[in-house]
């Protein structure tokens, strides 16, 4: 058994993330931070885990209780994957694991990269499309090199680059990673480029899911990758009235109410003390705890955070960071008139919305908006453009009162 050091990238400094300002690292799914679903397998090969953490989120991720020794690196200031490694470089000895806190991907992938005895292992995904990754240049199954975020057209090969790199001797990699020097931030690429120069890194092909947590939307993304294989489950103290349905698989966590007539279409979870009203339709979306979703409210291919309360709503395709209220016929659009895309590969996408927001009666928010923190939104508004945090957005109907001069009669139904 290999004595392994498992390092988790998790610093930087998210500002593609906006409006959202919990850290990609502690995004919490299913009542447990990002980097918790990111751990949840590890290889028994691995025996001490390492976490370079922001400032930000040090103290988040030190209070959560480890399967295995840890310890956790604070990376003063956001310059890359290189700069992560180099604040743990005292501790890069031997065999060395290194993924991202923030990446999605199957738990065997990672017992599968460890069982070699080539000196390095890079996998790739086959991408259905160009995007900005790092594509691997390949020469049988020998990783040659990575090419970061070609241009479409110029990729050395159709595999994208995943972080779950197996290096045999992390002291190595520092070395290099010390030598190396570029004006972008690929550094980190550049150095194992170096390296597969005059060492062997095995090629692993990956089919499996694949879900990164860079752009607001892509919690969509993750959400749907984390629902795979969840099963159905129902806590303590859950009350469900009458006329109540659910289908397929729904995690219903402890303190749960759900009240007459409402459906619950799986995969879905619904997080504790969380209290779902009358008529409600949720499908394929993620309530946090303490919830109200109140009287004839749909939420549809949404995430919501804690502490979220509602209306007769419709929430379709969004995300809420949490403590987030929405009046009575207030909506979220999730999609355009003309079906068209609102972001790249996506025709259906609603809002994104920031922690502390406050929505009036019978506001509309169009297609992919965003929403910074803290901000209010005046009842009647139709909203179709960002909308920075610490904002207050208010209509001016331009309505005219004067004096009503005419009796209104009184209506006799037996007529």
């Amino acid at each position: 058994m290999k004595d392994m050091t498992l390092i988790v990238l998790a610093g930087g400094e998210g500002k593609r993330f906006l409006p959202f300002t919990t850290h990609k690292a502690v995004f919490p799914f299913f009542g447990l931070p990002m980097f918790a679903h990111t751990i949840a397998d590890v290889p028994r090969e691995i025996s001490r885990m390492i976490i370079v953490t922001s400032p930000a989120n040090n103290a988040a991720i030190r209070a959560f209780a480890f399967p295995i020794p840890t310890s956790t690196v604070i990376q003063q200031e956001p310059k890359g994957m290189a700069d992560a490694l180099r604040a743990c470089r005292s501790s890069l000895n031997g065999p060395i694991l290194i993924i991202n806190a923030d990446d999605v991907i199957d738990p065997d992938l990672l017992s599968r990269v460890v069982k070699t005895d080539a000196f390095g292992v890079i996998p790739g995904w086959k991408t259905p499309k160009h995007g900005p990754f790092g594509y691997l240049s390949l020469a049988g199954d020998r990783v040659t090199g990575i090419v970061e975020k070609p241009e479409e057209g110029k990729e050395p090969s159709p595999y994208a680059n995943i972080v779950c790199h197996y290096i045999a001797d992390g002291s190595v990699l520092m070395s290099e990673l010390s030598k190396t020097k570029s004006t972008a931030d690929d550094v980190y690429e550049k150095a194992l480029s170096h390296l597969m120069a005059r060492e062997k890194f095995i090629f692993i092909p990956y089919e499996g899911r694949v879900s990164v947590l860079k752009y607001p939307w892509h919690v969509l993304d993750v959400m749907q990758t984390l629902f795979t294989g969840m099963e159905k489950y129902k806590g303590k103290n859950v009350i469900l009235k009458n006329n109540v349905v659910i289908e397929g698989p729904v995690y219903i966590e402890d303190g749960v109410k759900i009240f007459e007539n409402s459906k619950i279409v799986g995969p879905c979870y619904i997080g504790k003390n969380t209290i779902i009203g009358n008529n409600n339709i949720i499908r394929a979306a993620h309530i946090g705890a303490d919830c109200v979703t109140g009287f004839n409210t749909d939420i549809t291919r949404s995430y919501i955070g804690d502490h979220c309360w509602f209306h007769s709503n419709y929430i379709g395709d969004s995300v809420l960071e949490g403590n987030v209220s929405m009046g009575s016929g207030a909506v979220l659009a999730n999609l355009r008139l003309d079906d068209g895309e609102i972001i790249p590969g996506r025709n259906k996408l609603g809002a994104m919305i920031g922690k502390g927001v406050r929505i009036g009666v019978n506001a509309s928010v169009m297609p992919g908006v965003t929403i910074g923190k803290n901000s209010f939104i005046g009842s009647g508004v139709i909203l179709d453009k960002n909308l920075p945090e610490d904002s207050f957005c208010m209509s001016n109907p331009g309505y005219v009162v004067t004096k009503n001069k005419k009796i209104a009669p009184v209506r006799n139904i037996h007529v």
